[in-house]
């Protein structure tokens, strides 16, 4: 059975507004937090049997937050925007159970930092969406809503299924893989990772502490650009790109040493990408980064990953391992037969490759690449490969994925990344807003 996803011809619906469309009718008195909330709701109500996007919703709490919220102010950004929030991000008055059955029903003490911080910006917490156990790769239930046959991705599966599918305009990720960006490329939205440590992680449930990083799933590169001050708790700009640059962007790129595992499909649409972008104005051209080198960085990122992760866990292991998915206890396990010696080895390779990206961005405004090596395989298969994310995530670098064109299927949807600099990420989201108009990868006419 196929699940029938909203098409471009219904984006116009309540259920498909982005986070800006929903503030502007708020303001205008088009809508109401209430109103809003409705519509969300009777989203959810009509899809979440086919497409399972939430570990934890109630709607009765839903709309007592919509009711609740008082006349906006002007620190409030997302004044009456509902967001979801994965199921590895503390949240005080919601289970928490960082999809584990270890942890069924865990209530934290205290919100996350980044909860406190969208619920201060005017947000709505709409619930809490499903994660692969502790954001590795142990699925949830949650299914793709172009075809619920096929995964959304991992392990921010159910944030990036409930946006692509109208339940909620953003929601929250997390990657320390490829968490954030492969399942919003799956799903056919935009999605944004943070440059490492420019959003706080205290209260979300760690994975590899050296690597972890927030993430946003969303409609639009403005709606990430609205959302991500307010995580990262800096000013809040109003969301919107900053002005046309006088000088061309400047585009490298970069297939990566894993094109071989790219599919036809994926290939043709970086080709296309690239072209559309220089129709624009924009310079294109290779970027020379050391394919032998940079090809260590995926597995530098595993191994990071479970070395840090084995002793992250080491308590669970030791309490509940019968609890945990097979997946979850061979990472702990491989973890603790990783030497210090190896994991420094890791270490030193990323600080390496990082000083030669740096050098290397001194030429180009972004990168260009794959977001995934195709359409998201079917569930039995997995959550599907994160071999383009595993470098930039290793490397810190703040990374943009857009939708853009089709698979093989002609159904699922394919995405492009886009990679800025370290520490680069408003640079990133302006470039990348430019880049979403060459592309015309999502409808703003709604």
């Amino acid at each position: 059975m196929t699940a029938q996803f909203i098409e471009p011809t219904q984006r116009g619906l309540p259920a498909w507004r982005r986070a800006l469309d929903i503030t502007a009718a708020i303001d205008g008195g088009q809508a109401t937090p209430e109103s809003v909330m409705e519509e969300c709701l009777e989203r959810i109500a009509q899809r979440e049997p086919h497409i399972k996007a939430w570990a934890w919703h109630d709607a009765a709490q839903s709309r007592r937050a919509a009711g609740a919220l008082k006349p906006r102010t002007s620190v409030q950004p997302l004044y009456g925007v509902p967001v979801g929030i994965k199921d590895i991000i503390d949240t005080a008055d919601m289970p928490t159970g960082y999809g584990s059955a270890l942890y069924e029903g865990h209530c934290p003490d205290t919100d996350a930092t980044v909860v406190s911080r969208l619920r201060a910006a005017g947000a709505i917490i709409m619930g809490k969406t499903t994660t692969t156990e502790f954001a590795y790769v142990h699925p949830a239930a949650t299914c793709n809503p172009h075809d619920v046959r096929h995964t959304p991705g991992g392990s921010s599966s159910g944030s990036a299924a409930a946006v692509a599918d109208g339940m909620v305009p953003v929601a929250l990720g997390s990657q320390t893989g490829g968490s954030t960006i492969r399942p919003s490329a799956y799903c056919g939205v935009v999605g944004f990772k943070p440059s490492f440590a420019a959003v706080t992680m205290a209260g979300i449930r760690p994975l590899a502490p050296s690597m972890d990083t927030i993430g946003i799933h969303a409609r639009s590169v403005a709606d990430v650009a609205l959302m991500y001050p307010v995580l990262a708790g800096m000013h809040v700009r109003t969301g919107q790109p900053a002005a046309p640059r006088r000088e061309p962007l400047r585009v490298g790129v970069y297939p990566g040493p894993h094109v071989d595992e790219a599919d036809a499909a994926s290939r043709e649409a970086l080709e296309l990408a690239a072209r559309r972008m220089r129709l624009h104005g924009m310079t294109v051209s290779p970027a020379d980064l050391p394919l032998s080198l940079f090809a260590g960085l995926s597995t530098a990122n595993r191994t990071i990953m479970a070395y840090e992760g084995a002793r992250i866990a080491d308590d669970d292991y030791r309490r509940g391992r019968e609890l945990l998915g097979p997946p979850t206890l061979a990472l702990i396990e491989t973890g603790r037969s990783i030497t210090d010696t190896d994991y420094d080895n890791a270490r030193k390779l990323a600080q390496n490759c990082r000083r030669i990206f740096a050098a290397t961005m001194l030429h180009f405004d972004l990168l260009l690449s794959f977001s995934a090596p195709g359409e998201a395989p079917v569930k039995s298969e997995g959550t599907g490969s994160s071999t383009f994310n595993r470098a930039w995530t290793t490397l810190g670098a703040p990374c943009l994925t857009l939708p853009f064109g089709h698979g093989k299927s002609g159904v699922l949807p394919l995405g492009v990344q886009l990679i800025g600099a370290c520490g680069a990420d408003q640079a990133l989201l302006d470039s990348g807003a430019l880049v979403e108009r060459a592309l015309d990868a999502t409808k703003l006419n709604l």
